[in-house]
C-alpha cells in the first residue's frame, strides 16, 4: 500500500508518495475452487517549533515544491540534528528514497526515531514501519506495535491501519479480531480505502462472531467506490453469491469490469468466467478467451489454466494442443492443481498414440 504524505497547516508537504506501508495486501477472496468465479493520513498535533525553525521549514517547502531535494536536505539536516520533529521526519523520508542525499535505510530509521521520540505521529508510524519490516533496524514487531499505538492514538490513519494489521495477524501482539476491527474502523472512517477493504474482508471471512455479510459489503463498497480493485473484485463476488445483497450478476459484472479495466488479473479472469458461463451477459466464448488471455498475461494461474482448456477443447479459439500445453505449463508452474492434472493427461494421451 502506498500513500501520499499530506499535512495540515504548517506541516511540510512532500511532493510524491515516498513510502510503502507495512501491511501486505490481505488475501483476495476472489479465487474460488474448481475455477468458479473468483471472488489519508490525518495529522495529529505536532511539537511547536521556534519562529526561526518555522522560517527554515518554509524554505524547505519551497525547495520541495520545485523538487530541489539537495537544498531541502541541506536545510533540514541541522534542524533534524537539533531534534526538530518535523525536520527529522521529512529528512528521514528523503534519505529513505535517496532524494537529494545518498539512500540509506539505516539513517532513515534513525531520523524517524528522532521524530518519534519528539511525539511526531508520522515519525512514530514511520519508525514502527521500519521496526516491523526490518528496514534499517532489527525487526521487532512488539516494539513496532508500541510506536504504532502512540501514533494511532493521535489519530493517524496509516498507524491505525498498521496497528490493526498486527492485531489481525498476531504479530507483536496477541491476535485479536476485535481489536483489528476497532483500529481498521477508525482508519476506515477517515476514508482510507485500504482500511475499508481490510475491514470488509474480515467481516466477509471471519469464522467467528464477527462474520457479517451486511457489514462486509458496506465497507467493500466504500473502498470500491474509491477504485480499490481488490474491493471491487470482492464486492462483485458477493453479488454473484447473493451475500449481503440479493444475487445480481449484472452488478457483479459492473464491478468486475471496473477492476478488470484497471488491469487487475483476478477480475479479468472473472470477466472471462462470466462470458464463458453467460452470467450477466450473453454467453460468448470469444470474449471469454479475450479476458482469460488478459488475466493469463497478468500471471493469473486460474486464467492460464482456463485458457489452456479453451485451446484444448477448441472453444472460442481454434483447437491447438501446443498452446494448450503452454498455458497449462504456466498455470502448473504457478501451483494450479487442475493444470498439473491436465498436463499429466496430455502426456498420457500422447504416449498412447
Amino acid at each position: 500500500m502506498s500513500f501520499s504524505f499530506f499535512t495540515q497547516t504548517r506541516h511540510l508537504l512532500l511532493p510524491a508518495a515516498l513510502a510503502v506501508a507495512l501491511a501486505a495486501p490481505l488475501p483476495d477472496f476472489g479465487t474460488a475452487p474448481a475455477h468458479a468465479a473468483q471472488a489519508t493520513d490525518s495529522q495529529a498535533a505536532q511539537p511547536v517549533s521556534s519562529d526561526e525553525d518555522e522560517a527554515v521549514l518554509k524554505r524547505v517547502q519551497q525547495a520541495l515544491d520545485v523538487q530541489d531535494y539537495r537544498t531541502a536536505v541541506d536545510l533540514l539536516t541541522p534542524l533534524a540534528n537539533r531534534k526538530n520533529a518535523e525536520a527529522a521526519y521529512v529528512l528521514g523520508r528523503l534519505v529513505q528514497t535517496g532524494q537529494g542525499i545518498r539512500k540509506s535505510r539505516t539513517r532513515a530509521a534513525q531520523y524517524f526515531k528522532i521524530a518519534a521520540q519528539q511525539g511526531d505521529a508520522r515519525g512514530q508510524n514511520a519508525y514502527g514501519e521500519a521496526l516491523a519490516t526490518g528496514e534499517g533496524v532489527r525487526r521487532n514487531f512488539l516494539e513496532a506495535s508500541r510506536w504504532f499505538t502512540r501514533a494511532a492514538e493521535q489519530g493517524l490513519a496509516t498507524a491505525q491501519f498498521n496497528l490493526a494489521y498486527l492485531y489481525a495477524q498476531g504479530r507483536g501482539v496477541k491476535r485479536s479480531e476485535a481489536k483489528a476491527i476497532d483500529w481498521y474502523t477508525r482508519a476506515a472512517n477517515q476514508g482510507m480505502a485500504e482500511a475499508q477493504y481490510s475491514l470488509g474482508w474480515i467481516y466477509m471471512n471471519s469464522k467467528g462472531e464477527f462474520q457479517d455479510d451486511t457489514k462486509a459489503v458496506h465497507w467493500l463498497e466504500k473502498a470500491a467506490e474509491q477504485d480499490y480493485v481488490k474491493a471491487q473484485n470482492n464486492l462483485a463476488f458477493m453479488y454473484t453469491q447473493g451475500r449481503g445483497y440479493a444475487r445480481d450478476y449484472g452488478k457483479a459484472l459492473m464491478w468486475y469490469q471496473k477492476a478488470a479495466d484497471q488491469g487487475y488479473g483476478p477480475a479479468q479472469y472473472n470477466m472471462g468466467f462470466c462470458y464463458e458461463q453467460g452470467l450477466g451477459v450473453t454467453q460468448d466464448y470469444a470474449r471469454a478467451v479475450e479476458w482469460y488471455r488478459k488475466a493469463a498475461e497478468n500471471n493469473d494461474a486460474a486464467a492460464q489454466y482456463s485458457l489452456g482448456l479453451m485451446y484444448e477443447q477448441g472453444t472460442g479459439v481454434p483447437l491447438n494442443m501446443t498452446e494448450a500445453q503452454r498455458w497449462y505449463t504456466l498455470a502448473a508452474d504457478n501451483g494450479d492443481l487442475e493444470a498439473k492434472k491436465a498436463l499429466r493427461d496430455l502426456k498420457r494421451n500422447k504416449n498412447r498414440k
